[in-house]
C-alpha cells in the first residue's frame, strides 16, 4: 500500500489531475484546430440506447490513445506500473461518468452534480482502494480536494475562454 505521505499524495494527485487536464486540452485543440477534429471519432461509435447516445462526444478514440500513450510513457519514465495505470483509469472514469449522464437523459455540455468534476477521481480512488494501493482516507482526501478545486479550475478556464461553460 502506498503510504499516505504528502509526497505520495501529491504524486498521485498530480498524475490524476494532469491526465484530466491533458484530456481537456484535446477538447480545446478540437475547437481551435479544424484538422484535428477530423481525426476525432467517438468511442461509442455513435451508438444509441433508448434515444440517447451511450457516451458523449468528448469520450473519443483520440483521448483513449492519448491516455494509453501517457500511461506507457509514465511506466518507462518512473518504472511504476501503479502510476502508469492512473491516466487510463482517469479516462475510463470520464467515460463511465458520460455513460451515467446519458442514462439520466443529459446531453453533451449539460451539468450533472457529483458526476461532473469528479467522475475520474472517484473511479481512480475506488480502483486503487480495492486493489490495496491506497487507503480509503487517501482516496477520500483526493476526492474532496477535487470536488473543491475542479469547479474553480473550470470557472477560470471559462473566463479564459477555454471552456464553453463555467462548469
Amino acid at each position: 500500500m502506498i503510504a499516505f505521505t504528502l509526497n505520495n499524495f501529491l504524486i498521485y494527485f498530480i498524475v490524476a489531475w494532469g491526465a484530466n487536464i491533458a484530456l481537456n486540452f484535446l477538447y480545446i485543440m478540437k475547437r481551435y484546430i479544424p484538422e484535428f477534429k477530423n481525426l476525432d471519432y467517438p468511442l461509442d461509435f455513435n451508438l444509441s440506447y433508448k434515444g440517447n447516445r451511450l457516451m458523449g462526444d468528448s469520450i473519443n478514440i483520440i483521448g483513449l490513445l492519448f491516455c494509453l500513450f501517457i500511461s506507457v510513457g509514465l511506466y518507462f519514465l518512473v518504472k511504476s506500473s501503479i502510476l502508469a495505470f492512473i491516466p487510463l483509469i482517469v479516462y475510463l472514469g470520464g467515460a463511465l461518468g458520460s455513460f451515467i449522464k446519458r442514462r439520466f437523459g443529459k446531453k453533451s455540455g449539460e451539468f450533472m452534480p457529483l458526476v461532473d468534476h469528479g467522475d475520474y477521481i472517484v473511479l481512480l480512488g475506488l480502483v486503487f482502494v480495492l486493489c490495496g494501493y491506497i487507503s480509503i482516507w487517501f482516496a477520500l482526501m483526493a476526492i474532496l480536494i477535487t470536488y473543491v478545486l475542479h469547479p474553480v479550475a473550470c470557472f477560470i478556464a471559462f473566463k479564459l475562454k477555454l471552456r464553453e461553460n463555467p462548469y
